[in-house]
């Protein structure tokens, strides 16, 4: 229990990115974490600085459950001007259902976007999933769920939504050589109430291990928001490279 407390107050404090890799219960026993940080500085025919920083905590008591906090932040500046300012927060409790096959978890999340005009996301929801996959082909798990969402935009027309959202996602990993690894991970959430109005998110994320717990870390994110904030993109494509320590 004092793992837990501790996780909870962290997660009051620290800046991480998001993990794509499906958490199982034994995997790591104990108490565990990432660090995560890159930064791309460019001077002379563009001016560009663009910092990434954060932490992944984990408690797994390697018998019935599994809880973990992800939080990231990102900030970058173009020739002056600020061109990206976002954050991200969640935390997860997974809890064995039947014979570490089926699991139940909850989760609650914050996030912010300056660019996609979300002031604030606040979501809470669980569901369950199932584990289709634990062999040397890798780790495969299906899940389903639901989660409610209240989101305040920064736009002065339709600024305040809130959604019931039907949540499925699939999630895929794989180890190699020397402890890396390689992961997938597809979400799938439309809104109950209008099944065109959905999001659809999925990233590829290649682990590569450097020296003894440090990784190289290459992620590439493709998002659908259908239905965002007026004068936003539907569209978001990100490619990130980054520095993690594992402990």
């Amino acid at each position: 229990m004092k793992y837990i407390i501790v996780l909870l107050l962290s997660a009051s404090i620290a800046n991480a990115i998001m993990t794509i890799v499906p958490v199982e219960l034994g995997n790591k026993p104990g108490f565990s974490g990432k660090i995560s940080a890159s930064l791309e500085t460019k001077r002379g025919n563009t001016e560009k600085d663009e910092y990434n920083a954060g932490v992944l905590l984990q408690y797994d008591n390697n018998k019935s459950y599994v809880i973990w906090s992800d939080f990231s932040g990102s900030y970058g500046e173009a020739s002056g001007e600020r061109n990206t300012n976002k954050s991200y927060a969640h935390l997860r409790y997974i809890h064995t259902l039947y014979e570490k096959i089926f699991d139940w978890e909850l989760y609650v999340q914050s996030e912010s976007n300056e660019f996609t005009k979300i002031e604030n996301r606040v979501l809470s929801g669980g569901g369950l999933r199932y584990k289709f996959l634990h062999n040397d082909y890798g780790r495969l798990y299906v899940g389903i769920g639901t989660f409610y969402e209240s989101i305040h935009y920064t736009t002065d027309t339709d600024p305040y939504e809130v959604n019931l959202r039907i949540n499925s996602y699939f999630a895929y990993t794989k180890n190699f050589a020397n402890k890396s690894s390689i992961g997938y991970v597809l979400y799938y959430q439309p809104n109950t109430e209008e099944f065109s109005d959905y999001i659809l998110s999925h990233a590829i994320e290649l682990n590569v291990n450097i020296y003894k717990e440090l990784y190289l870390s290459f992620v590439f994110y493709h998002d659908v928001d259908e239905k965002p904030a007026l004068g936003v993109e539907k569209v978001d494509i990100t490619q990130k490279t980054s520095f993690i320590f594992s402990f």
